[in-house]
């Protein structure tokens, strides 16, 4: 074991999904929520607070509250621990990459590396062999027809439109040429392969997918093949089987959206992608998937695939602009201090803009870094306009819309709103930024009427920021029925996000059920939540003084949520209370800043 090194936060997580399928742990659900528990707090810097109450609160919930003097439970089960994670590193885990150990004595794990083989290197390993990019006139792709795998009428239909929406959708993209339809067409009815269709046309990547009916939804998967016919990228679409024409559009739009190649000179159409730049393009747009989850475990991943491609490819931006797009986000849901956040994402920026000062995305993520870290509107909405005067980006819009919703400008939110969705309609960001950009301006009809929209009860893997809400909307919307029915779905969907641990405990609150409000708000010491999620569950039990000083700590912290103190309904109680004033002067920039700025 090489304790010299430390393994990512990611890949640590994903060590604790291998000892999840290890036969050691088979059947030890409650061990390995002890485990999960453990390696997080530590993960998120509060690996000193792990103390054998703690776990039992947590982990147990004994009612009342953990006696570690009257209940061993803790220790019996760190000593089961310890032994599985012995056993499942002396056997099936020998070649795991990483190692978790439990010291005895104690509650905090210990993470390292496994030595790597003597034939790797410190270097990090190159994306492919060959250029990342080569003389061309952009990036050329072939769209083979789609296949309805019913065979019904209808569903060929829909294929064929799809197909041709497609090939439309991708021929207006700058630096991306598709070639023709009668062509491809013919190559297909005579059975060429990918490598053949790829040679004989001269193109960088063959597009395919196939359509199937289910349950009254359509599930569409598209993949993207290299010249040598190997799949290196794909994305799956389920909606609801209505609307064809529009569905059409929009998995169209959302497909040109996330496989169009960010490169000014690709843009230019004066060079094309090498072996490098599509390699590092596949792993992008993976990456950019799981960004728009935007839950904790997928931002680290994402992080985790941008770092691989800025490490592996010196002379491609794109994997550097995604390190600060992580960066911002894990800022955001409170997954990382301002100081880690902001010179990770400050030297991600400026090196991508090195290689290329013209990169969209580079640029949305420079304004992103001004609009979450520094605070500056000015900076950050000149660089937001820049980006999409270059090019349709949908991260860009999105954000700006996002700015704009802060400084109170909601009808030109509202216009990039809509841009940005009509760039890429299947969006989880999307729909956070909708749902938060509503709230703030409370215009709660909407919110709930979106809401009610995706039906009565929310989907598998729904966004818990938008969840909570569209909850909060119903509660000051006068329908406190629609929030009751959101809380066990935004309990099971808010779980890991620190901003969001109380949410289901505050909306109980704002419904008159303060009783696991005021249990939670005794323990806040212990719990892994932001300082203004402390504030909200305060304010929905109308506790001030605790409230106010919780938010005085996030304002210490710079923690990004505190820049919808000035809109968020949940304060208007205390509002026009001098205490709450002395708490806005600290966010008010001084006169000699304004004057600066």
């Amino acid at each position: 074991m090489d304790s010299s090194k430390t393994p990512s936060p990611w890949a640590v997580r994903e060590q604790v999904d291998r000892l999840r399928a290890s036969p050691q742990f088979a059947g030890s659900d409650r061990l390995l929520a002890f485990l999960h528990f453990i390696v997080e707090e530590t993960l998120e810097g509060r690996g000193t607070s792990l103390k054998e109450a703690v776990i039992g609160n947590a982990v147990y919930g004994r009612e009342p509250p953990y006696d570690p003097r009257i209940d061993s439970t803790v220790r019996v089960e760190a000593r089961r621990l310890r032994r599985k994670l012995q056993d499942h590193y002396a056997g099936p885990g020998q070649s795991d990459p990483v190692v978790i150990t439990l010291p005895t004595g104690g509650y905090v794990p210990l993470f390292a590396l496994t030595p790597a083989p003597a034939v790797a290197l410190n270097a990090p390993a190159p994306l492919a062999e060959g250029p990342t990019y080569t003389p061309g006139f952009g990036a050329a792709v072939a769209v083979m027809p789609l296949r309805a795998l019913s065979r019904t009428a209808e569903d060929d239909r829909f294929a064929d439109g799809l197909t041709d929406e497609l090939i439309y959708a991708l021929g207006r993209a700058q630096g991306l040429r598709v070639a023709s339809r009668a062509v491809v067409f013919q190559a297909h009815d005579q059975g060429w392969s990918v490598p053949t269709l790829a040679r004989e046309l001269g193109v960088d990547a063959v597009l395919q997918g196939t359509v199937r009916r289910q349950d009254g939804m359509l599930r569409v998967t598209v993949e993207v093949s290299n010249t040598k016919g190997f799949v290196i990228l794909s994305d799956r679409f389920d909606a609801p089987d209505h609307e064809h024409l529009r569905l059409q559009e929009r998995i169209a739009a959302t497909v040109l959206s996330r496989v169009r190649l960010d490169n000014s000179a690709i843009r230019a159409a004066r060079v094309s992608p090498g072996p490098v730049a599509l390699e590092g393009h596949a792993r992008i747009y993976r990456a950019r998937q799981l960004l728009d989850q935007q839950t904790p475990a997928a931002l680290y991943e994402a992080l985790e695939i941008f770092q691989r491609v800025a490490e592996g490819a010196a002379d491609f931006a794109r994997g550097h602009s995604g390190v600060a797009d992580c960066q911002c986000d894990l800022f955001r849901l409170g997954l990382v201090d301002h100081a880690e956040a902001k010179a990770a994402a400050e030297a991600a920026v400026r090196r991508a803009l090195e290689i290329d000062p013209h990169s969209v995305e580079a640029l949305t993520a420079r304004a992103t870094v001004a609009a979450w870290l520094d605070r500056d509107a000015p900076a950050a909405e000149a660089d937001f306009t820049r980006a999409l005067r270059l090019g349709d980006h949908a991260r860009a819009a999105r954000l700006h819309g996002v700015l704009l919703t802060i400084l109170g400008r909601h009808d030109e939110a509202e216009h990039l709103f809509r841009d940005a969705r009509a760039i890429e309609p299947f969006s989880v960001q999307q729909d956070i930024a909708e749902a938060t950009s509503h709230y703030q301006a409370r215009r709660y009809a909407e919110l709930i009427a979106a809401g009610a929209s995706q039906g009565s009860v929310p989907q598998p893997g729904a966004s818990a920021e938008v969840l909570m809400y569209r909850a909060l909307a119903h509660v000051f919307g006068g329908e406190p029925d629609g929030a009751r029915a959101l809380a066990e779905a935004i309990e099971r969907a808010s779980a890991k996000y620190p901003g969001l641990i109380y949410a289901r405990a505050e909306i109980e609150a704002w419904l008159g059920e303060p009783e696991r409000g005021w249990r939670l708000l005794a323990a806040t010491e212990t719990m892994p939540a932001t300082a203004f999620a402390h504030a909200t569950l305060a304010a929905a039990l109308n506790d001030e003084a605790r409230g106010l000083a919780a938010l005085n700590r996030a304002i210490d912290r710079r923690e990004l949520s505190t820049v919808w103190l000035r809109t968020d309904t949940r304060f208007d109680a205390w509002r026009d209370r001098p205490a709450f004033q002395a708490v806005m002067d600290r966010l008010r920039p001084s006169k000699a800043a304004a004057r600066a700025g």
